[in-house]
């Protein structure tokens, strides 16, 4: 496979990835986010302001997406670091990377290093970061009528909002050494601790998780109560999802 995919959430570690897979196999990483915000500062816009500004003009998503393309289709082995990589390079690794808002938010807020967002307050971060978010979602509904929230569009999905950097890069890594290799490596990784446990039998350990993602971004526990039960008492940070049904109402 030459060609591997990263998107998620705002926050959710999709550099931290990156840079630890190209530190152990000979990749390069393409970011789109790095061309979006050089066109954001050659427009003396900040990163949502100037995702505001192109939500009706898909001239600068072109070329983006048209770079991306390109790319993809040489035998480089490239590591696209882009929301919508995995639409356009399909022969690739398609990844997802989950963050929750608030964990977003802290990590976002002390970044020092991230000197094109910057935030007067946490409360303001976490607002634009679910304005930024709504703005991607709907721009690429009305440019490409692909939905970033529709987890089938990924090969392995990893919640990053409480596991460890270490955990979550030495997670990605093996299970695209498994793809690679035609091995089952699970493809959906998930905290207990983002799990919404209503009511249900946990007398069977051995039952399989299955989780529904509803339209509020959450993700309900409807099979498997007492392996994520088990998983909370234990303080695991990760748990395998044998299967994610997104909700349709």
């Amino acid at each position: 496979m030459n060609h591997i995919t990263l998107s998620g959430e705002l926050g959710s570690g999709k550099s931290t990835v990156a840079n630890y897979l190209i530190s152990k196999m000979p990749f390069r990483i393409v970011s789109a986010g790095l061309l979006f915000r050089q066109l954001a500062a050659e427009h003396g816009m900040s990163a949502k302001e100037f995702n505001e500004f192109i939500e009706n003009d898909p001239k600068y998503d072109h070329y983006v997406d048209d770079t991306m393309a390109a790319l993809g289709k040489t035998d480089d082995k490239i590591i696209f670091d882009s929301r919508m990589a995995w639409h356009f390079v399909p022969s690739s690794f398609k990844i997802y990377l989950y963050v929750d808002v608030d964990t977003a938010t802290e990590r976002i807020f002390n970044d020092v290093g991230r000197v094109s967002e910057s935030y007067a307050d946490k409360a303001t971060a976490r607002q634009q970061i679910i304005d930024r978010r709504k703005s991607e979602l709907l721009r690429y509904q009305n440019f490409y009528h692909c939905d970033l929230d529709d987890l089938n569009n990924y090969d392995l999905i990893v919640d990053t909002s409480h596991a460890t950097k270490d955990e979550v890069n030495e997670l990605v890594y093996n299970c695209f050494k498994a793809f690679e290799e035609g091995r089952d490596y699970g493809r959906a990784w998930l905290s207990p601790k983002s799990l919404i446990i209503n009511k249900g039998d946990d007398n069977d350990a051995d039952q399989a998780v299955e989780i529904e993602k509803n339209n509020d971004n959450q993700f309900v526990v409807k099979k498997g109560f007492a392996k994520v039960k088990k998983a909370l008492s234990e303080g695991k940070n990760l748990i395998r999802i044998d299967s994610i049904k997104m909700s349709k109402s």
